[in-house]
């Protein structure tokens, strides 16, 4: 089976990212490599923070599915094209976007770009209040 890679960027949509990967690595019966992805010039203090944060995402992700193989990895540089790098002969690369409505700079990136399929983890669009 292909690996299931799930981008890991500092910011609110880890968690989407991390669940949808483990969800979609169960599926196939694949593996989930867990990329964190962060900016260069990133100091070791905003290294530490941004780690705790993304990595505590795709293990409570994983608490959710048990046996799901998986490996983690940091990459420095660009989100997109390191995303797009790592995911080469993977079968899915998971992404995130913090605007239910459209997607992020970086997914549209990785579309245009990836070699695999990609699935974009969006929140939810909020429900109307009905009395």
């Amino acid at each position: 089976m292909l690996d299931v890679v799930a981008g890991l960027v500092p910011g609110p949509s880890a968690g989407r990212v991390a669940r949808a990967a483990v969800r979609e690595a169960v599926g196939r019966g694949a593996r989930v490599r867990f990329v964190q992805v962060l900016e260069p010039g990133t100091d070791e203090k905003e290294r530490d923070a941004g780690g705790e944060l993304t990595f505590a995402a795709a293990l409570k992700a994983l608490r959710e599915s048990s046996r799901v193989p998986v490996s983690f990895e940091i990459a420095v540089g660009e989100a997109g094209p390191v995303l797009v790098q790592r995911s080469r002969g993977a079968g899915l690369l998971v992404v995130g976007s913090d605007d239910p409505h459209e997607m992020s700079a970086l997914a549209v990136y990785c579309l245009e770009h990836a070699s695999c399929d990609v699935l974009t983890a969006r929140p939810s669009t909020p429900r109307p209040v009905t009395s």
